[in-house]
């Protein structure tokens, strides 16, 4: 080639890939251009490789704009930072959309399956389903015997803790390694509605085992999704740094364990009485597969259902209950205010019960800033635009994903004033009652809520009490508290595993 059509073809491939760089859908928010394959993608990266949303923040007064545009491999996105474009996106219908993707299938036996992650009529039908009768066993409302069965769970880590019942894997000299001493508690709470079942604690190890195995999954990723959304062939090359590779054994475990218990369930069912939801999917299974309509439910559904309840009942609600017991570690006369409210209330003659929940205010708003100031899912799970449409002023075109930056919401100053702060009494009124208006949004918002927030934060207010009623924590001698700030990244962020002194209050 002579020298003079190698520079034209440089000339043009530098024309190309500018083009490409700053090319963008017509009236799209502003933001950085992008690189071929890996879209702007490796900009997040390079900025802060353990919290891309927080260069996304940063990027928010650089471009001078609360919505952000750019590229996420080949994926157009739109980022809001702010409440109400946040809550608009949470709310629409056109942003319900979920993305397929590798991560996605590998956890649903290569399909779409589940109600997490699938949209459509699909969704909307096993969704509908999934709550309305998972709430005759107690899930997202007010019951007895579900209460009755959680208060169980925590008098015995209440007996771990204080050292009356030996498990040597997560107390031992006095400390409690957190925050697998809370799995199996959180696990069987949920096993009841899903299966009926509390496993016993000679089988805690095996709980144990299963919510590392889905913290796993929990961490295989980032919080935008990860190289395995954006660039999903990545996996056959770097299957481990990917995290392909954990999800799929957390995937092959949670799918073992659950498969088992399911097929107990068929050889044991029986019309006369429905003991859990699984019951209730296997009736209906069986009437979808008598008559000759096209149906949405099967075996594979069914599991899927299953895991998609268990897995944030089995790592989110203790993420986070781990890390309001981290803030009570930093904020002394904070936690001291807590265990005040609770004695006066409560007392120690009995456990704290959804009961005296409206009188907790205090506790309550405690919580609500922990988990405002720790955002578990910082821009939550993004949403997919299910047809060409627009958002404040912006187009957006169909199969766009739309990303909410729960993080900036919660730590935005012109919204919040001090959101560094660890200051529950901005959930408080003049008279030291709860704000009837909640600004946080750590479940999310519209049809899209996480649809497990009641149970959620039913589980997360006994449990909470519960530890604040009977201990004060403080790290093992020589060691420092763990930093707020410096969380696990993942689809979820969480703390690092930790042993600490879980004193009983006298």
């Amino acid at each position: 080639m002579s020298p003079l059509l190698l520079l034209v073809a440089i000339l043009l491939l530098i024309i190309y890939i500018y083009h490409y760089a700053v090319s963008r859908p017509p009236n799209f928010p502003p933001g950085p251009v992008r690189l071929p394959v890996f879209g702007s993608y490796l900009q997040l990266l390079a900025g802060n490789y353990r919290y891309p949303y927080k260069i996304i923040d940063k990027m928010t007064s650089k471009y001078k704009s609360k919505i952000l545009g750019f590229y996420l491999g080949s994926i157009p996105t739109i980022v809001a930072c702010d409440f109400e474009s946040i809550k608009e996106i949470l709310v629409r219908p056109e942003f319900q959309g979920r993305f397929d993707s590798v991560v996605t299938r590998t956890r649903a036996l290569g399909d779409r399956l589940g109600v997490f992650f699938v949209d459509g009529p699909y969704w909307a039908e096993q969704r509908r389903f999934a709550l309305r009768h998972m709430r005759d066993f107690g899930f997202g409302r007010r019951s007895e015997t579900l209460e009755s069965q959680i208060e169980i769970e925590i008098r015995d880590i209440i007996d771990i803790m204080q050292g009356s019942r030996k498990d040597e894997k997560v107390h031992k000299n006095g400390l409690t390694y957190l925050p697998d001493v809370f799995y199996p508690g959180f696990i069987n709470s949920i096993l009841v509605v899903l299966m009926g079942i509390r496993f016993s604690r000679d089988e805690d190890e095996k709980l144990r085992f299963l919510g590392n195995k889905t913290m796993l999954f929990q961490r295989s990723g980032d919080t935008t999704g990860g190289f395995l959304t954006h660039i999903p062939w990545i996996r056959f090359f770097a299957p481990k740094l990917s995290g392909h590779h954990s999800n799929q054994i957390s995937s092959y475990h949670l799918q073992k364990f659950m498969r088992e218990l399911i097929e107990e369930h068929k050889t044991s069912y029986s019309e006369e009485y429905m003991r859990d939801f699984c019951d209730t999917y296997i009736r209906e299974l069986k009437l979808q597969q008598a008559s000759a309509d096209i149906t949405t439910f099967s075996d594979d559904q069914l599991l899927l259902t299953a895991i998609d309840f268990f897995f944030p009942a089995a790592t989110a609600i203790s993420t986070t209950l781990v890390q309001a017991i981290i803030y009570m570690m930093h904020y002394p006369e904070i936690c001291s205010n807590v265990q005040k409210e609770l004695d006066t209330v409560v007392g120690r003659n009995k456990l704290p019960s959804l009961n005296d929940r409206p009188s907790l205010p205090y506790t309550e708003a405690t919580l609500r800033e922990s988990m405002r100031r720790t955002t578990l899912t910082p821009i939550s799970v993004p949403h997919r635009a299910t047809e060409d449409t627009y958002f404040r002023g912006y187009f957006v075109p169909k199969n766009t994903m739309m990303i909410t930056c729960l993080w900036s919401m919660h730590m935005d100053k012109d919204f919040w004033g001090d959101p560094e702060v660890f200051r529950p009494e901005r959930f408080l009124d003049e008279k030291g009652l709860l704000k009837k208006k909640d600004y946080t949004l750590p479940f999310g918002a519209g049809k899209r809520l996480c649809a497990g927030e009641t149970f959620a934060r039913q589980n997360l207010f006994l449990f909470f009490a519960a530890m604040m009623q009977n201990f004060n924590f403080e790290m093992p001698d020589g060691k420092e508290l763990p930093d707020i700030n410096h969380q696990i990244p993942g689809i979820i962020e969480s703390p690092y595993e930790f042993w600490v002194r879980a004193i009983p209050r006298l």
